[in-house]
C-alpha cells in the first residue's frame, strides 16, 4: 500500500515538474518577445521607418503603424501605432 502511494506521489511530482518547465519556457519566450517589441518601437521613435529584430527564435517587426513579435506564425505580442 505504501509503495503504491509513493509511486503515485512520484508520478505526480514528475508531471507537475514538467508542467512548471513548460510554463517557464513560455514565460521566458513572452519576456523576450516583449523586450524585442520595446527595442523595435524605441528605434521607430528614434526615426527609423521599419525595424526587424530576432533573438532566441523570436522575431519582431515594427513600423509606425505598430509592432509585433512572433514565433513562426504565432503572434506573442502585438501593439498598434499611429
Amino acid at each position: 500500500m505504501a509503495l503504491t502511494i509513493l509511486g503515485v506521489v512520484v508520478a505526480s511530482l514528475v508531471a507537475v515538474t514538467e508542467q512548471v518547465g513548460v510554463k517557464r519556457r513560455q514565460l521566458e519566450q513572452n519576456l523576450v518577445a516583449s523586450r524585442l517589441v520595446k527595442e523595435a518601437t524605441d528605434q521607430i521613435a528614434l526615426g527609423k521607418d521599419q525595424v526587424a529584430l530576432s533573438r532566441q527564435g523570436v522575431r519582431a517587426q515594427a513600423t509606425r503603424q505598430g509592432a509585433r513579435a512572433f514565433v513562426g506564425n504565432k503572434t506573442l505580442v502585438e501593439i498598434k501605432g499611429e
